[in-house]
């Protein structure tokens, strides 16, 4: 395995554990002119999820274009997590919403895991699917606000999460960092590159294209079709879904301009043999209730993935190593001084209402973007409903016209955003100096 830190790389975004996980999968790219019924710009799950609930529902001629090639953004550089929910915090949602839509919209995220699981098995997907599931631990040591969030999840959105007292922590987590835990039952994590790129390859199968290295320069509607020029070729199409991220926010900018890329870091470990199993007696991925938290989840060949810290900034795979070394030492004091052997970054996309840009435009094209941190369910969510949409169903789509792509504010909304984070960040900072509790038993 290649050890990206002798390459003498030192640049964002970083080469990832995954990509050194994965073989190399050749797709095409666009060359002469190719006709489809459905042309979806952006190879991340958002799209592969539309392109492949259009094969599903009997409409193969479809045509999936990427820059760099299924799974190269977001969708394949994440942490791996599989759970239900939003950006947009529960709590919000309810408020937002009432109890019964936002039991409705939150349950779509919890059958879009289930349909995530079904897939992979379906369609004999070598994701490394590790079904321990996603624990939340409280980084506060406060039990009652855990165990009343609980409640209220389950009062209010029908949304099951089981707990897990302080002394049952220590059979999923040997970490004196915590307090106690809620489980969530149906979630799991898993390798996000290998899964994108094996649904993919399910598209291929059944006849619909893939095209890599083929990014998109211009979109235009005349004579009744669509026309996506690219490098070397161009693409005609009866409809248009724009499905990228926080990649690329100029090519259709009425939508796009609405998109803030946010930073997010991961490190792995070198392998830990034995003592991963010691510090992780189940394995589990995890996350706590900071703002600004810790994900982990162990992997198959005994790293440690880490990841955390969310800023405006694109920081270096040395920094990033450094922010992870400081981090891990907080919660596992015996992985002081560990190697991290990969280490990288990459962009969500939030809008400002923390919720996905879901619809059509005036002029006929679909966009699903803006998925932020919970990008595995609520993205196989968008492609349902696009596919729906695309062949004759907008019932569900419709519940999302409620958040339209509200302009992000550019620059100044930038720095308004990592004010925001810094604001969040303190304020948990604070409450954990003074606020009383560290999870210690």
């Amino acid at each position: 395995m290649a050890d990206p830190m002798n390459t003498g790389a030192d640049r964002w975004p970083g080469a990832t554990w995954y990509e050194a996980t994965t073989g190399q999968r050749k797709f095409a790219r666009v060359s002469g002119t190719r006709r489809c019924r459905v042309a979806i710009i952006g190879g991340g799950l958002a799209g592969i999820a539309t392109a492949l609930g259009l094969v599903e529902r009997g409409e193969p001629n479809i045509c999936v274009l990427d820059a760099a090639g299924p799974g190269a953004g977001a969708s394949g550089r994440n942490g791996g997590f599989v759970f239900a929910g939003y950006s947009l915090d529960n709590d919000a949602l309810i408020s937002q919403l009432g109890a019964s839509r936002a039991r409705m919209l939150h349950g779509w995220t919890r059958e879009a895991v289930t349909l995530i699981r079904d897939r992979i098995d379906r369609y004999g997907i070598d994701c490394q699917v590790n079904d321990a599931g996603v624990l939340l631990a409280d980084w506060f040591g406060d039990d009652n606000d855990l165990q009343g969030f609980a409640a209220r999840m389950h009062e209010q959105l029908g949304f099951r999460l089981d707990p897990v007292d302080r002394r049952s922590m220590r059979g999923y987590v040997a970490s004196r960092r915590y307090g106690a835990g809620l489980h969530e039952p149906g979630s799991f994590h898993f390798h996000p590159l290998r899964h994108i790129q094996g649904l993919a390859e399910v598209i291929e199968q059944a006849g619909g294209a893939v095209l890599a290295d083929s990014p998109v320069r211009s979109v235009d509607f005349a004579n009744g079709c669509w026309r996506l020029r690219c490098d070397d070729g161009e693409v005609e199409a009866d409809e248009v879904v724009l499905a990228t991220g926080g990649y690329d926010r100029r090519l259709y900018p009425p939508v796009q301009r609405a998109l803030q890329p946010v930073a997010t870091y991961i490190a792995v470990t070198e392998p830990l043999g034995g003592l991963l199993d010691e510090l992780m007696p189940s394995p589990v991925a995890v996350y706590d209730t900071r703002f600004a938290f810790d994900y982990y989840r162990p992997l198959p060949d005994t790293r440690l993935l880490w990841g955390g810290r969310i800023s405006m900034a694109a920081r270096s795979p040395t920094a990033i190593r450094r922010l992870m070394a400081r981090d891990i030492r907080r919660v596992f004091p015996s992985l002081d001084g560990i190697r991290f052997e990969y280490a990288w970054g990459g962009w969500m996309s939030y809008a400002r209402h923390q919720m996905p840009l879901l619809g059509q435009r005036p002029d006929g094209l679909w966009h699903a973007l803006a998925f932020g941190g919970h990008g595995m369910a609520t993205t196989t969510l968008a492609g349902e409903l696009m596919a729906e949409a695309l062949t004759g169903s907008d019932r569900r789509l419709s519940e999302f016209q409620g958040w339209p792509p509200l302009w992000a504010g550019g620059a100044a909304g930038r720095m308004a955003v990592q004010s925001h984070y810094w604001m969040c960040q303190l304020r948990d900072w604070l409450r954990d100096r003074f606020g009383g509790g560290n999870g210690a038993v």
